[in-house]
């Protein structure tokens, strides 16, 4: 059996006191958004949730699970709470994975907007120059069998990017798929993108995100595509104050 493992974050329904509860080098990007939108950040945050909880009931094959909910000897495929899978990602790595496989990734992919001209240029050199990526395992473009000492790997991308490359040589039960068989959603609420930010970069990337949202789709990613429209319902109700 494979399960799909959100992975702990912020509490965005209890919103009484959420600020205080925060990093502080969060706050000032909460205080941003609040003060630039009519929906506070932690609604926005619960309707990418929600965008995300639709999405991963489509996920054909897979439970949904807590971490205590999930066996020993399973297949773990973490994700954050705004992020996708690919309705046939259970059912295709059920197919292709040896029996004997501790684990497994795939060809990352996301709907983003560059968080700034260095992840920009970053992005374009990866595309067109096929430059590496920065990290191999990414938000939810990977899976491991649970077991003790996995946890943390499937709590950290960067743990299971740097466990995976101390293993390049020796990946006899490791399985690499060239295939997308997941989205992660970077958004304009993403913490990531919220990190030293100004009123007018903010207005400037919602403007960008509408645009982003009002693309197509590569085709082997269609069927993102309501999520997509979710997105862009959403951010067509993000107004500024």
């Amino acid at each position: 059996m494979i399960y799909v493992w959100v992975r702990p974050g912020v509490d965005w329904a209890d919103e009484d006191g959420l600020r205080e509860r925060l990093r502080e080098d969060l706050r000032p990007g909460f205080d941003l958004w609040n003060a630039t939108f009519g929906i506070s950040l932690p609604r926005f945050r619960l309707r990418l949730r929600e965008i995300a909880r639709q999405n991963h009931a489509t996920v054909e094959g897979a439970i949904r699970a807590t971490w205590d909910e999930i066996p020993d000897g399973a297949l773990v495929l973490p994700v954050d709470d705004d992020d996708w899978f690919a309705p046939e990602v259970a059912t295709t790595l059920a197919d292709r994975l040896p029996s004997d496989s501790n684990g497994c990734r795939w060809t990352p992919s996301w709907v983003e907007v560059p968080i700034d001209f260095g992840h920009r240029l970053h992005m374009l050199r990866h595309r067109l120059l096929g430059a590496p990526l920065k990290w191999i395992c990414t938000t939810n473009n990977y899976g491991l069998v649970k077991a003790a000492d996995t946890k943390p790997l499937l709590t950290s991308h960067l743990e299971a990017s740097r466990w995976w490359e101390a293993r390049s040589s020796e990946q006899g039960n490791l399985t690499s798929l060239n295939l997308r068989l997941s989205v992660a959603n970077r958004t304009l609420g993403s913490i990531s993108t919220l990190r030293r930010i100004d009123r007018r970069t903010l207005l400037r990337k919602l403007r960008a995100y509408r645009r982003l949202y009002g693309r197509e789709l590569p085709s082997e990613l269609a069927w993102a595509r309501p999520h997509v429209d979710d997105m862009a319902g959403l951010m067509d109700e993000l107004e500024p104050r």
